[in-house]
C-alpha cells in the first residue's frame, strides 16, 4: 500500500482541475434541490394562508368579486339609475 506523500513537489495539476469540476458540479445540484425545497416550503405556507381563508385542500379557486360585481349591476338600484339617466 503506497501512502501519498503530504509535501511532494511534482503535484499534477488535472487532479485539482477535476477536483474544481467535481466542486461546481456539487454546488449547482445542491442549489438546484436547495430551489425545489424553497418551492415546496412556498406551496405549503400558500396551502396553509388559503386554508385558514376558507378554501379546501386541493379545490379549485373561485372569484368572488366578479360575481359580487355582477350583482350589483344586475341589481334593482342600477335598473332605476338607467333609467333616469336618459
Amino acid at each position: 500500500m503506497k501512502l501519498p506523500l503530504p509535501f511532494r513537489r511534482d503535484r499534477p495539476i488535472i487532479p485539482s482541475a477535476n477536483a474544481q469540476d467535481h466542486a461546481e458540479r456539487l454546488i449547482a445540484e445542491s442549489l438546484r434541490m436547495l430551489g425545489q425545497v424553497c418551492s415546496k416550503v412556498a406551496d405549503a405556507i400558500e396551502a396553509q394562508r388559503l386554508e385558514r381563508q376558507g378554501y379546501a385542500h386541493n379545490s379549485y379557486l373561485r372569484r368572488l368579486d366578479n360575481e359580487e360585481d355582477a350583482k350589483k349591476s344586475s341589481g334593482p338600484g342600477s335598473a332605476g339609475s338607467a333609467g333616469s339617466g336618459g
